[in-house]
């Protein structure tokens, strides 16, 4: 295929399908598939081996600790290689462990073996591979198709569990695996391989779709340093960042994760409870697409600020009011702030640092996102244990989403650290 080298610029640019490359990868991202899917196992695991759901629940730690080891340890292979090859790669593997996990799953160590192995061989494939193409090709439009890309993951959350049951339905929890290991085989597999592509020098492209012999002036890092990684995590924007990603993540996701039982306990029944809950990913979908597209024309810390506003408000919500509507706003509220985090965390890693070095960077901040992901529903769960309700977590985490607001006001403007190289 002959690409154009004239001026013309199309909207319509080869980009276009290096985005969907990566919306389809976020579709079977192996975090995503690996934890969406792991509700719909609980009970059959149990049937099957006489398993305690709290152990089999267990399953979502290794899931982290899997996942935070797998992004550490390849991140550098993605900044020196490119991120389709070790997408590649990390596609191949994860499908094989997640499929032959059937093979010899037959004890609770074994069960956990397969989640870990699944997530450390897939760790590129969760959001940093795939993000780093997108900054790759895109300048003044790089907010917008971080969130597009990020979608395909909301779709992929709720692929999964449908396409899971109906696999179990039909031939047990190991029909479950296979089906998920061939998901991400025939699925992500050919998108990496056939949309993808590293960045637009390769096709004879430039950032944006620039085809002249003369780019474009942009607001671009191209022409400025890029920080190793030492300089980069000794800046005081990666601490605040380190702290703001992580007390997010903690507070949204420990809410998220006992929504239902929150609204169950007030005598809410369990329907329109989970109606409530599947707000969230409306919100998270909205999120996507309005704040990706705010983040080219809004100082990424300042909408920051506004939309973990909106993330407190539903909160306060959920602790305090009484009526059905409330929750749904509230629900709707927590899940634009959980859809937005990842990516204004992609994009101001980008922007704060550059490229060279953006997946190690990236995946150092992403260990905070997991951190907080993992503990924030089980201090939701001791503190209900302790206490017989959830209010003393509520207000814990309104806390910290004031904090996480009060540290991104800090934060400095994007060319703090980016020096221009001299000619």
């Amino acid at each position: 295929m002959q690409y154009s080298r004239s001026k013309s610029k199309s909207p319509l640019f080869f980009g276009s399908s290096v985005v969907l490359g990566c919306f389809i990868g976020l579709m079977g991202n192996t975090g995503a598939v690996l934890f969406s899917s792991l509700g719909v196992f609980v009970k059959p695991l149990a049937d099957a081996f006489g398993w305690s759901r709290g152990d089999i629940s267990f399953g979502a730690t290794c899931l982290t600790f899997g996942i935070i080891v797998g992004m550490l340890t390849t991140g550098h292979l993605i900044d020196k290689y490119g991120s389709k090859r070790i997408l590649t790669i990390s596609v191949v593997l994860s499908a094989i462990a997640i499929a032959s996990g059937p093979l010899y799953i037959s004890s609770l160590p074994l069960f956990y073996l397969m989640l870990t192995l699944g997530a450390f061989v897939g760790g590129p494939t969760n959001t940093v591979g795939y993000v780093r193409v997108i900054a790759c090709w895109f300048d003044r439009r790089r907010g917008l198709f971080i969130g597009i890309a990020a979608a395909g993951m909301g779709v992929g959350f709720a692929l999964v569990p449908w396409l899971t049951n109906v696999a179990i339905s039909r031939g047990g929890w190991q029909a479950g695996y296979y089906v998920l290991g061939l998901y991400i085989l025939i699925l992500v597999l050919p998108a990496v391989v056939f949309l993808i592509k590293d960045k637009p020098e390769d096709i004879g492209m430039r950032v944006d779709g620039e085809c002249g012999d003369e780019p474009e002036k942009t607001n671009s890092t191209d022409g400025l340093s890029h920080l190793s990684v030492i300089r980069a995590v000794t800046t005081p924007a990666f601490s605040l960042l380190f702290i703001v990603i992580f007390s997010v993540a903690f507070a949204l996701f420990g809410t998220l994760t006992h929504l239902v039982s929150m609204l169950t306990d007030r005598g809410i029944d369990t329907a329109t409870s989970a109606l409530v809950a599947s707000s969230i990913g409306v919100g998270m979908m909205v999120a996507r697409f309005v704040v990706g597209y705010l983040l080219d024309h809004i100082f990424a810390p300042k909408l920051g600020m506004i939309v973990f506003g909106f993330a407190i408000v539903g909160l306060l919500l959920i602790a305090h009011a009484d009526s059905l509507p409330g929750y749904f706003i509230a629900a709707l509220f927590i899940g634009f702030g959980v859809g937005s985090e990842a990516d204004l965390m992609a994009y101001m890693v980008s922007r704060y640092y550059g490229l060279a070095n953006f997946a190690v960077i990236f995946s150092c901040l992403f260990s905070a996102y997991m951190l907080g992901t993992g503990l924030g529903p089980y201090a939701f769960g001791r503190s209900f244990d302790a206490y017989g309700n959830y209010l003393l977590m509520l207000n814990v985490c309104v806390g910290l989403l004031c904090l996480a607001i009060g540290l991104l006001a800090l934060l400095a403007p994007y060319d703090r650290y980016l020096k221009p190289i001299a000619d």
